[in-house]
């Protein structure tokens, strides 16, 4: 549940109310711009040249097969049949090869399957980079101001054949192993417009906090890392400060403790030396010899479900206390974020069959997943409305349904007369004000229901 913050007799909340703001007129120059930098038609065409690739003419080119798997992602069924039979009345304007121009290509699945399995995982991994940058250029040339990201991570389920049994070996307990293999994925979203960076992926046995290392080092210059418990460790830490990334990651009890000398007060913001410890060393060996970072140990009271608490923040920011712990308590939105990727857009569980075409169905449903954020995003700005309030699972239909007269637009005015309403109707996509409470609160995940057990044959 989010907490609330007590400070000076006075109770601020980290998750109040969502308050309409006022409208704010986006002109339509920044949304053709953004358009036009996300689907310009060169882009390919210069990635096979900075790969060296040579691509040839295809039914499906590398601009069909994005585009074909970003769509697939935002459709209700996902289905490889519902998807050809949407991408071929747009392969006029993506592919000049010669069945697509005499309108004779079929719709059996088969041919789309084939070509994005031999599409490289490099050529998704520069889409993916080309669309988050365009994405986060805007929203910084529109003033949002420096960037915070919220780190956190989760477990999908593959399905159980022998490559990804062997590239994600299923889990193990007292009782043996499990039948599915399980990765595991850590993800960074942007705190304002909810953009998620290129996630990180790996077999469940790699901890987040190594995931997070290497995710860290993509993310723009400069940007706030905000973590949970579970990243609020030295090494994470200490590989923020290098690549000059600030931090607020919450610290246990037990690692708060460990800054000598210190009391743990409600309200302590003091200045600090934080060290490797001997456990840090040992599992982290590459730590030089005098690592420590210089920041602020921050003590707050919190209450969680009514019962008071307290909050230990190590920062490195400069920003006041009160400021930090607010933006600390943006941490929970992740958990609506990924709760979006997962069941929304479907990633909870992907069904390719090898190691390679899971993980462009992992990078490319992240990819859908902002497309759908930012358009979010400007339509709450023209409406004056907090982009939480809207629906994502409303305006992913909305999009999905106009992205393929938007691929057939071919001039800007054709392009704004189909953005404009598509903002319109994604602005429309409120969420319901409720007299009365739910029996259960939006933001909290019903658990699963268990399988039936069967009986184990006896000797």
């Amino acid at each position: 549940m989010p907490y609330v913050i007590v400070a000076d007799m006075k109770t601020l909340k980290i998750q109040p109310r969502l308050q309409v703001v006022p409208p704010e007129e986006v002109p339509h120059e920044s949304v053709y711009a953004l358009y036009q930098r996300v689907f310009y038609e060169g882009f390919f065409e210069q990635l096979s040249h900075k790969l060296g690739i040579k691509t040839g003419k295809m039914i499906f080119n590398w601009m069909a097969i994005i585009y074909g798997m970003i769509l697939q992602r935002l459709s209700g069924k996902g289905t490889l049949c519902e998807l050809v039979a949407d991408l071929i009345p747009v392969l006029g304007k993506i592919s000049d090869h010669k069945r697509v121009k005499e309108k004779t290509v079929s719709s059996n699945p088969g041919g789309f399957c084939r070509a994005r399995g031999r599409v490289p995982m490099r050529v998704v991994e520069e889409s993916f980079d080309h669309l988050f940058e365009s994405l986060h250029a805007e929203q910084d040339s529109a003033g949002d101001g420096s960037a915070a990201f919220l780190l956190d991570g989760s477990g999908l389920t593959l399905e159980p054949t022998p490559e990804l049994l062997k590239a994600y070996p299923p889990a193990r307990n007292q009782h043996g192993a499990s039948h599915w293999p399980i990765m595991r994925v850590v993800v960074a979203h942007n705190v304002k417009t909810g953009l998620a960076s290129r996630p990180v992926y790996g077999p469940h046995q790699i901890s987040e906090q190594a995931l997070a290392d290497e995710l860290i080092v993509r993310l723009p210059a400069g940007s706030t890392i905000v973590g949970d418990r579970n990243f609020g460790i030295f090494a994470t830490a200490y590989r923020a400060m290098h690549t000059g990334h600030p931090v607020i990651l919450r610290l246990t009890k037990v690692r708060a403790k460990r800054f000598a000398g210190l009391g743990l007060n409600c309200g302590t913001d003091h200045r600090v030396i934080w060290g490797a410890s001997t456990s840090d060393r040992k599992t982290h060996p590459d730590l030089p010899p005098e690592a420590q970072i210089s920041g602020r140990l921050i003590v707050w009271r919190i209450e969680q479900a009514g019962k008071p608490a307290k909050l230990y923040l190590f920062t490195t920011s400069e920003d006041s206390a009160e400021n930090v712990v607010k933006l600390y308590g943006e941490r929970w939105n992740i958990e609506t974020d990924l709760r979006s990727l997962k069941r929304t857009v479907r990633l909870h569980s992907l069904n390719s069959r090898t190691p390679d075409m899971v993980a462009k169905e992992l990078v490319l449903g992240v990819a859908a997943y902002n497309l759908v954020h930012i358009l979010m995003k400007v339509a709450a700005q023209r409406a004056g409305l907090n982009p939480r309030e809207l629906s994502f699972s409303w305006a992913q239909d909305q999009v999905y349904a106009a992205l393929p007269a938007l691929m057939n637009a071919t001039s800007a005015q054709q392009i704004e007369d189909q953005l404009d309403p598509l903002l319109r109707r994604i602005a429309s996509c409120k969420l319901p004000k409720r007299r009365k409470r739910r029996s259960y609160p939006r933001k909290i995940w019903m658990r699963r229901r268990s399988f039936p057990t069967y009986p184990t044959k006896r000797n």
